[in-house]
């Protein structure tokens, strides 16, 4: 074809002698200018010219540049009778025009039926191929029914034509469901299974449609096929009735044989004593007693595809094969788990999950086996053998399955499954605890060498484990936890969520302590010596435990009070309320104080049966590979409900705020002069924070002062109280990574200088240690793994003149010092920033929409109000801002830029876009509009917005 066109070789031929990008760039742009002028010229171009320059598009396009014209030309060209053209028009209209082009579909979707409904088999194939390529809303409104009947229908079409119709109807009826009806479709597609002299390219393409099909319909409507299929696979597998063109490494149609085997798994198993039944238990031994290991890789992955399809069916029928077939598949499972070849060794461990409700207690010969798989160099073969694990594991078992996974979580086990290592220790720990006391040594176990891991939901069940339910608790029990965690809590270094635990136990069991001799100031100290060092949520449970402690023993009183005074004046709200309320508890008589703090009564029996680790289990989200699975398929509808329920609860979170924003944007005499440009439906539309809700300007953080300057600059005073502190502060922070060092001045020598940092959300922390000294200095690295940040806060320990101090002070690091500008041409910016406003589902979407308050005199022009915040998007922000339409007529900032982070669980870096706009209104000057789109997370907006609140609102 080329070879006829010579503009199209020179232009091929230039672009290869091209030695640099910016030659080839020229070089495209001018062909691109030379081509759009022929396009609008008013002299018509003949049909010849029309697809030398199609074709010239098209390449333009593979090489990466955009293609924006050319669209028309390219779907007119398939009302062409040259085949050439016609050829040409359908291959650029299916990659060159957009879905969303539905005009342009509109006018064409004449020919397309005429060509899906000529005798010409190329031009069938052209049409089916085009359509099913994209399935634009518009051509299926027009074509559903013609390309039905070429799939369903035995007409004059080859099976060529059918096959490519299949293909076709099953991407229409994946995109647009509610379209059609496939009850209808039964009949047609059990015929399709009863063709004299089929073509296997057609038999495949009928069978995907079927599990297609079955996939998001009821399957029980295509019953009917089921022997149909059988005798199918019966052919091909035993009689070996297969075209050459279909073998594949001396295995006849091996696709065909596994979506044969995945369509039968829809199915109910054929009656015991039929042909049909005979046929498969003869395929299925055949496949699994004969499959062997040859040296070609190539016929090794086919067999072992079907071998495993075959086991997958073995296990969906259960009880309706022999208890043979079940033994042999179990024994090729043992040997696939031990090999070395990686994937045999996963698709072992994979199916293993599957089958062990038919295998009972044999799985457990395998118990070392998948030991060593749980250690294996491929994470994803280590958390298949951590699920098989959980699923195995029996009263015979747990305490040796248990035992194992604790010691792969004290040695290093991967983070990227350490989440779900510690799920299952506590769910398998609290299941088959025959002996409670070997539960308690478990959970301390996992939780020194874990703790980071264990969530609320975990540490809760295990104090209301240790509480008891119904009428009461196991006294013995009690004891030996409080023992337990007072020792545990005893050491110099204990993780924080053992210290909520234990400070729970300790306070609630604490004349269980006494009886054993342990005093209670003793009780009281081991617990204080954690309170200055611990995180605030720490100290909420520690503050609980001392007012206990002190409506219990009388002579803890006065040390009570004391911290209660101090804590109501912390700047975390919650611990500050817990104090004050204590204070005022312990101020009062001690009939009322122990009126008020009682024994914690044990849980009820709800509580008991609903178990929230168990329903984390359950709610696990299936890999792509498992939802397709029909022997998953039932548990995937379980999580599917349990993920619908739980976005039915976060829609329900905010609605009254998220509606009454809309209604007051809705209802904002602005709106009209920025129709269109405004999210006023679909998802991800976040609410902007209030005044009172902007974090930045919280009166709890002391340095406030400090932090606007250095939010915006990396150096300077983070602390400035010469009379106590002063602390100097530099950063140096490039792309997600960053460098922070403080030095400290006090009017006296600061001795034993340490620091912790809190609140790191978005942020992980490394602390290198202290450089000691007169003037103490601190170097920390810094990462950012995710769009949800909040300042975080830094806590000093110190002695000065011999006097133990801490000082708190928030870290100026936030979303915006993990951001590079990108330049970005403003028509480009425009289209994405309309891309994100307008599109209505897209989950990576966010947009974000408000109006502020100018908060400028009056007499100052709001020219310079925007150069201003140009000023402070580019500067402080870290975007690329430019003005619009010129810094002379100054009407709105646009900038850009991008967020850069690296989540801990993957490999790669994320750039996350960033779009701000801040406008002038026509009809006043007392308010900006304010438009942020934003990529991957809305909390990124919303500090963004936060962050222009605080400099201009």
């Amino acid at each position: 074809m080329s070879t006829n066109m010579r503009g199209l070789n020179t232009f091929i031929t230039d672009i290869r002698h091209c030695s640099n990008k910016e030659q080839e760039e020229k070089r495209v742009e001018k062909e691109l200018q030379k081509i759009r002028g022929k396009f609008t010229s008013q002299k018509g171009l003949a049909g010849y010219q029309k697809k030398k320059y199609v074709w010239k598009l098209l390449y333009i396009y593979i090489l990466g540049y955009e293609v924006d014209f050319g669209q028309q030309e390219c779907a007119f060209l398939i009302n062409s009778s040259k085949f050439s053209e016609k050829y040409t028009g359908y291959v650029a209209t299916s990659i060159l025009v957009s879905e969303k082009t539905h005009d342009l579909f509109t006018q064409v979707a004449s020919s397309i039926r005429n060509d899906l409904q000529s005798v010409n088999e190329i031009n069938q194939s052209l049409a089916l191929t085009m359509v099913g390529t994209q399935a634009p809303q518009e051509l299926v409104n027009a074509l559903h029914q013609d390309v039905q009947k070429l799939a369903l229908t035995e007409s004059r079409s080859t099976f060529h034509v059918r096959k490519k119709a299949c293909a076709c109807l099953l991407r229409m009826y994946r995109k647009y469901q509610d379209k059609f009806q496939p009850s209808q479709w039964a009949q047609g597609i059990s015929q399709m299974f009863e063709s004299r002299h089929p073509s296997l390219g057609f038999m495949t393409a009928a069978t995907s449609l079927l599990v297609g099909t079955c996939q998001l319909d009821n399957p029980s409507i295509f019953e009917d096929c089921t022997p149909k299929l059988i005798k199918l696979l019966h052919k091909i597998a035993i009689q070996k009735d297969s075209p050459g063109d279909y073998n594949y490494y001396a295995t006849p149609a091996p696709w065909l044989q596994v979506k044969i085997l995945k369509a039968l798994s829809f199915f109910s198993p054929p009656p015991p004593s039929t042909d049909s039944h005979r046929q498969l238990t003869e395929c299925l031994t055949k496949i699994i007693k004969k499959t062997e290991v040859t040296k070609s890789i190539n016929k090794n992955n086919v067999d072992h595809g079907i071998l495993f399809e075959a086991a997958n069916l073995v296990i969906t029928y259960n009880g309706a094969v022999g208890m043979e077939l079940k033994n042999d598949i179990l024994k090729l499972l043992g040997i696939f788990i031990s090999v070395k070849e990686p994937n045999l060794r996963y698709l072992g461990l994979e199916t293993m999950c599957k089958f062990v409700k038919l295998a009972g207690d044999s799985l457990e010969d395998h118990l070392n086996t998948i030991f060593k798989s749980l250690r294996d160099n491929d994470i994803s073969i280590r958390k298949r053998a951590l699920d098989l694990l959980y699923l195995i594991s029996s009263p015979n078992t747990s305490q040796r399955i248990v035992e194992e996974l604790l010691s792969y979580a004290e040695n290093g086990a991967d983070l990227q499954i350490k989440d779900d290592l510690v799920l299952k220790i506590a769910i398998l720990s609290e299941k088959f605890a025959d002996n409670l006391y070997w539960y308690i040594d478990v959970v301390v176990r996992m939780i020194n060498s874990s703790g980071d891991f264990v969530t609320e939901d975990i540490w809760f069940r295990i104090i209301q484990i240790i509480v008891g339910f119904q009428k009461e608790g196991n006294p013995e029990l009690q004891k030996y936890a409080a023992t337990k965690l007072y020792s545990q809590l005893s050491m110099p270094h204990v993780h924080e969520t053992l210290i909520c635990i234990g400070a729970f136990i300790i306070s609630e069991y604490s004349q269980m302590l006494v009886e054993q001799n342990k005093e209670p100031q003793k009780l009281f100290d081991i617990l204080n010596k954690h309170y200055t060092f611990s995180t605030e949520r720490s100290r909420q449970m520690l503050l609980n435990a001392f007012i206990k402690l002190a409506s219990k023993y009388p002579e803890l009183k006065d040390q009570a009070i004391m911290i209660c005074q101090i804590a109501g004046e912390h700047f975390d709200p919650d611990i500050q309320q817990r104090g004050i309320e204590y204070f005022s508890l312990l101020m009062e008589d001690d009939k009322l104080l122990n009126q008020i703090v009682v024994k914690m009564p044990p849980y009820s029996e709800q509580v008991q049966l609903n178990n929230p680790l168990t329903k984390r289990i359950y709610g696990m989200v299936l890999n792509p590979k498992e939802q397709k699975d029909p022997t998953l398929l039932n548990q995937a509808r379980i999580q599917a409900n349990q993920e619908i329920a739980m976005a039915e609860q976060r829609l329900q979170s905010k609605p009254e705020q998220l509606q009454k924003h809309l209604s007051w944007l809705k209802a904002c005499p602005y709106l009209n002069q920025f129709q269109g440009q405004i999210a006023l439906e679909g998802v991800n539309i976040m609410v902007p924070p209030s005044p009172d809700d902007n974090n930045l300007k919280s009166p709890s953080i002391s340095n406030i002062n400090e932090i606007k300057l250095l939010l915006t600059s990396q150096i300077g005073k983070i602390v400035d109280k010469p009379d106590d502190l002063v602390v100097q502060y530099k950063s140096e922070i490039n792309g997600h990574l960053g460098k922070i060092s403080f030095q400290f001045e006090a009017k006296s020598p600061i001795q034993n200088l340490s620091i912790l940092v809190s609140q790191t959300n978005g942020m992980l922390f490394n602390i290198l240690p202290v450089k000691q000294g007169d003037f103490p200095q601190v170097m920390m690295q810094v990462l950012s793994y995710d769009g949800n940040m909040t300042l975080p806060i830094a806590s000093v320990f110190y002695e000065e003149n011999g006097q133990q101090k801490k000082r708190e002070f928030h870290l100026p690091i936030y979303t915006n010092k993990f951001v590079q500008p990108v330049d970005m041409p403003y028509d480009k910016f425009t289209k994405f920033f309309d891309d994100f406003t307008n599109n209505l589902v897209n989950p990576n979407y966010f947009k974000l929409d408000t109006f502020i308050r100018n908060t400028a005199p009056s007499n100052i022009p709001m020219s310079e109000v925007l150069k201003k915040a140009g000023g402070l998007l580019s500067v402080g922000l870290n975007l690329k801002a430019q003005p619009f339409p010129s810094l002379e007529n100054l009407q709105m900032i646009w900038a850009c830029g991008q967020l850069i982070i690296k989540p801990p669980e993957q490999n790669n870096i994320l750039n996350l876009p960033i779009m701000v706009v801040i406008s002038s209104l026509d009809q006043t000057t007392e308010f900006l509009r304010v438009g942020i789109r934003c990529g991957g997370n809305g909390e990124i907006a919303k500090n963004y917005l936060k962050l222009i609140m605080l400099y201009l609102g």
